[in-house]
Order: C-alpha cells, then structure tokens, then sequence
C-alpha cells in the first residue's frame, strides 16, 4: 500500500517533451530555412537588412536606412507570400522594421 506506484501519477517523458514551447514554439530547422530563403528572396538588398528575430510568427527585422524600411514595407505581402511558400504550412504573419535598437 505504502510503496505500490500508481499509473496516475507518472507522466511519460514524451509527454513532458511534447509540451516544451522551445524557442517560442518555432522550430530551429524552420529559422535556418528562414534565414537561406530571405537571403534568396531579397537579393542585393539582403545585407541591408537583416532578420533579428521572430516574434509570434512576425519576422523582427533592422533596416539600415529609411529607404530600406519603406521597401520593406513596400513589398511585404509579397515577401510574406513568397517566403511562406518554402515551408509546409505558412506561418509567417508580416514583417516589421526595428526602429531604434
């Protein structure tokens, strides 16, 4: 009675792991795969602005001029589409610019 195991109150370790929210839920391969299409996508102008971070599915980026800022917003929706192509299910919401870091 004193040293008998319930089932009920073991918690199997896949259970334990699944629940984890690692990097905000966002799956380290899925930045990896972000930063190689960005680059792709943008081209030239991808070394004026680079990815800080992800946020809650919005791509946290530093424009290093004003010109930059507005293209990005600019071309948004379609980098948005363009990039959430390359995954199997969209997850990117939008994309912002950093104004003071």
């Amino acid at each position: 009675m004193f040293l008998t195991r319930r089932s009920s109150n073991w918690t199997r370790a896949s259970e334990i792991k699944s629940s984890w929210k690692f990097l905000g839920g966002i799956d380290p391969d899925r930045l990896v795969i972000l930063d190689a299409v960005w680059k792709k996508e943008l081209g030239r102008l991808a070394p004026h602005c680079p990815i800080l971070g992800v946020s809650k599915s919005w791509i946290l980026v530093k424009a290093d001029s004003s010109v930059m800022a507005n293209e990005l917003l600019l071309r948004d929706r379609q980098l948005v589409r363009s990039l959430n192509r390359y995954f199997r299910r969209p997850w990117i919401k939008g994309i912002r610019t950093a104004s003071e870091i």
